[in-house]
């Protein structure tokens, strides 16, 4: 082979060689950067859309209740969408889960239908480098209720499918009629 053909293939395969190294440091960087970031979690307790009350525990014609109203604002600060799923309130007795609250899936405004959440849904789907807002609502009767419980926490699966809980209430007295205190202002989890 003459010398010029060895210099031209030697030649073409750097060149292959860095633009593939080149292609990849690219990928790498561009991924890095759209990875940068977190799904950001905020909390406020606030006054109910059906009762105006706070969170807290109510006599009802069907028996004793606990009803936590929320609003939740996520804050994705990725260049990607991110997931929060099934996103819910876990009732804890002594550090032991004993039951999950059921997620309200709407509420009536005169004669119209409005839905909690996310049209209903406790799944969400944050859009790249976005804020959004929703109205929750919680709820359990009594006789759903096997123990009496001591903490409430947040529970969710993120993008990885990754369970995560967050302690949100410390319960004093349950199951005694009571409306606490609305939040002044947003609570970040961590």
């Amino acid at each position: 082979m003459s010398k010029e053909i060895s210099l031209l293939i030697i030649g073409a395969v750097i060149s292959v060689i860095s633009t593939m190294i080149g292609l990849f440091s690219q990928l790498f960087v561009q991924s890095f950067l759209k990875n940068k970031g977190k799904a950001k979690i905020y909390l406020k307790k606030v006054y109910s859309k059906t009762d105006s009350k706070p969170w807290g525990f109510r006599n009802y014609t069907g028996g004793m209740i606990f009803i936590v109203p929320l609003w939740i604002e996520f804050h994705n600060t990725k260049e990607k969408k991110e997931i929060i799923r099934n996103l819910n309130l876990q009732l804890f007795a002594n550090g032991k889960r004993t039951t999950n609250m059921i997620q309200a899936s709407h509420y009536e405004k005169g004669e119209k239908k409005e839905s909690y959440a996310n049209s209903g849904s406790y799944s969400f789907i944050l859009e790249p480098t976005s804020i959004s807002k929703y109205d929750l609502q919680f709820m359990i009767k009594k006789s759903d209720v096997e123990v009496d419980f001591d903490e409430v926490k947040l529970s969710y699966y993120d993008s990885k499918d990754k369970y995560h809980e967050v302690l949100i209430l410390k319960i004093e007295e349950p199951w005694k009629v009571s409306e606490q205190s609305i939040d002044k202002d947003w609570i970040p989890l961590k």
